[in-house]
């Protein structure tokens, strides 16, 4: 005979857990290290890339000091005509940046515009400004991969140094973010049911993260020793 507890079907349903936040920054770090990782950047005009380093700083400079309407609108068409060359990801991820900075300068100028409606045409001018600046910036990040930056700058007689430890961040960003990634994966796939201690277990990720990161700046440090490092760097 078979006892009647053998008999009863066992279902478990675990609660839902408001672990949304762990969710959303897994999502957010593995974009961030797919776009950093694939090093895209394909440009259709075969720019070099110091040329458009040149241009992208003739830009904003002149986008900054410039106030006549006819010379703003200028940029603007040259600015959205480049973009509308581009394929559809491409556009959104240009303009993602560029919206969210216009969004914020208008926000910070609108207790301006509501006592001061007379000067509300200068702030909109300045939105757009922003707007466009940081449109071109994407623009020279979609298309120009970040060797090739870096190489850019030490043509320019930029210091060694200095496009060191821009190189060196861009690396160690996707180290650091490829393990917050694995650390969250893992604390995700462990966790069963309502988890109590989910903003401890996000702590630890990143006492983890802060402890590796020292690690790996002791260990750079040491092989920069070993090897003899006198500030010449070239770049990748």
């Amino acid at each position: 005979m078979i006892p009647g507890w053998m008999k009863q079907t066992e279902q478990y349903a675990p609660p839902k857990d408001g672990g949304a936040f762990a969710l959303r920054t897994l999502r957010a770090l593995g974009g961030i290290l797919a776009r950093l990782r694939v090093q895209r950047g394909r440009d259709g005009l075969k720019i070099p890339p110091v040329l458009k380093l040149l241009l992208l700083l003739a830009g904003i400079v002149t986008l900054s000091l410039a106030r006549k309407p006819l010379l703003l609108l200028g940029i603007a068409a040259l600015v959205l005509g480049w973009v509308c060359m581009l394929p559809p990801r491409t556009v959104l991820n240009v303009l993602r940046p560029a919206l969210g900075a216009a969004i914020l300068a208008l926000a910070l100028f609108l207790p301006a515009m509501l006592l001061r409606p007379a000067g509300a045409g200068n702030n909109l001018i300045l939105v757009g400004k922003v707007f466009l600046s940081v449109t071109m910036v994407s623009l020279f990040n979609q298309r120009t991969q970040w060797n090739r930056i870096t190489g850019a700058l030490r043509t320019l007689r930029v210091p060694g140094v200095f496009v060191f430890l821009l190189d060196l961040t861009l690396k160690y960003i996707v180290l650091l973010g490829g393990l917050i990634v694995d650390l969250l994966t893992a604390r995700s796939l462990r966790a069963v049911g309502r988890d109590r201690h989910k903003y401890r277990s996000v702590g630890g990720v990143m006492a983890l993260t802060f402890l590796r990161a020292s690690e790996l700046s002791r260990e750079t440090w040491e092989a920069m020793s070993c090897r003899g490092f006198t500030d010449d760097y070239k770049g990748l």
